[in-house]
């Protein structure tokens, strides 16, 4: 492996921990902006959500297991 630099070599290097704190955050930010979307969509028909469900990807399909075990709890 070679050793490189950064393009900004004053710019300060975040510690592993902070990358990581900052790949959650940024997780959290897209989990919320696709709840937001499923709930500002309004109605959608049944059979077209079932066909959508084959092109959603494992983190959609994901929440979407998260938000049908919600509501199955209530």
């Amino acid at each position: 492996m070679t050793h490189q630099t950064p393009h900004e070599p004053n710019a300060p290097v975040m510690s592993a921990a902070d990358v990581w704190d900052d790949s959650e955050t940024l997780a959290q930010v897209v989990r919320n902006r696709l709840q937001t979307e499923l709930t500002d969509r309004g109605e959608i028909p049944f059979p077209a959500f079932l066909a959508a469900l084959d092109k959603f990807t494992r983190d959609e399909l994901s929440l979407v297991r998260e938000r049908v075990a919600e509501k199955l709890a209530t």
